[in-house]
């Protein structure tokens, strides 16, 4: 018989990959899964998607530059969940609660589940403190970074299970004083039921460049579309795709405009459905990871590398810490991050040489080879049932 299990993210389901990929994998092996997430416009607050329960809570998500105002809009959010598990597990009784960061401090909304018994798994998709430094650029030492970092220890302790997102990662957590032993590590990586086959896109003409996901500043996108303008005249005809939303979209409009770029990079602002997304890059030339270095990148695997990788797209990237650490110079087209000029030259040098483009899907590849959804997802049905 399954499990009964509780899931929680401040996200909106549709459009993030990780969360709706664990819940859609707990309910195909026979788990009875509820999804307690963001409101979306124009949807309702209950469906079924993949045999997934989702309920959609009246809570606005909020993209903007004052700490507090995101603090305030977690606390809500954690209100709201605190309320619906403890209510809903008095009828109906959980067996896991299994809570999507950010914030970490959502975990506690599990509290009252907890001690009735219910394992607490807390999957930690980002390194809070550190993404908070880079995000309102301030000092380790500030009392908001120190605060979140204390946030961190006592969230990963109350947890039963901790997921990471990658092993820097992994690492972090452990040196700041969660025991290594409840503490594991699950890629973003593709699942086949919606990304099919690995390498199965082929490129078409003319030559396009692709970047999906966030809008944020620290994610370098101004600086991937310097770069771009600075390709040479023989690749006119090439363009750039940015999918995505965030709060640097109206910078980043504006740049491409004032670049006199609005023809050849296609920006609309706008989310995507995660099952959407093959048919978004479908013969695309290259794909662009473009992440300033800051503290919250030193840490960061981009969940579109690894899909770029399976898709077969050959990418570029800044040589940042936590992506050498899994790929190689035969899997990647290194940049010096914030370098404009020098992912402009790694751009021209890829798009010239079919044969490069090759070398680093068949790099990439072997990637895909070493991790895999199916062994992932045996990884998480463990971390669910408490025998890691």
């Amino acid at each position: 018989m399954g499990k009964r299990i509780a899931m929680a993210a401040y996200t909106h389901y549709t459009t993030d990959a990780r969360p709706r990929r664990a819940a859609t994998a707990l309910a195909a092996r026979g788990d009875d899964v509820e999804f307690f997430a963001l409101s979306e416009e124009g949807l309702p607050k209950h469906e079924v998607i993949e045999g997934v329960s989702l309920h959609r809570l009246a809570s606005g998500r909020y993209r903007g530059g004052r700490a507090a105002h995101y603090i305030a809009s977690y606390v809500a959010f954690f209100a709201r969940v605190l309320v619906m598990l403890t209510s809903r597990h008095l009828r109906r009784r959980y067996d896991v609660v299994y809570i999507h960061t950010m914030p970490d401090f959502l975990v506690f909304a599990g509290a009252f589940v907890k001690l009735a018994g219910a394992r607490l798994v807390l999957d930690v998709h980002d390194t809070m403190p550190e993404l908070y430094q880079s995000k309102f650029n301030l000092e380790s030492e500030h009392p908001l970074i120190r605060s979140l970092v204390l946030d961190e220890k006592w969230s990963c302790a109350f947890a039963d299970q901790v997921i990471c997102v990658n092993e820097p990662h992994r690492r972090l957590v452990v040196e700041r004083g969660t025991d290594a032993g409840k503490v594991s590590v699950i890629l973003n990586l593709p699942d086949p039921a919606i990304f099919g086959v690995p390498s199965r896109l082929v490129e078409k003409m003319p030559p396009r460049l692709v970047y999906h996901g966030t809008i944020a500043e620290r994610l370098g996108l101004d600086l991937a579309v310097q770069a771009f303008a600075g390709l040479p005249p023989e690749y006119a005809d090439c363009c750039f795709d940015i999918y995505g939303s965030g709060d640097f979209a109206e910078e980043l409009t504006g740049l491409i405009r004032g670049l006199g770029l609005a023809s050849r990079v296609r920006f609309g602002n706008q989310q995507f459905r995660v099952d959407a997304l093959v048919g978004l890059l479908d013969g695309a030339s290259v794909g662009v990871i473009s992440n300033r270095e800051d503290p919250a990148t030193r840490y960061m695997l981009p969940v579109k590398l690894i899909e770029y990788a399976y898709l077969g797209i050959p990418v570029v990237a800044p040589r940042l810490p936590t992506i050498e650490h899994y790929f190689g110079d035969d899997a990647v087209a290194y940049f010096e991050p914030g370098d404009v000029a020098g992912m402009t030259a790694v751009l021209g040098e890829l798009l010239g040489s079919p044969s490069r483009r090759d070398e680093l899907r068949e790099g990439a590849a072997e990637f895909c080879r070493r991790h895999d959804w199916a062994t992932a997802k045996n990884d998480l049905y463990a971390a669910v049932d408490g025998s890691l």
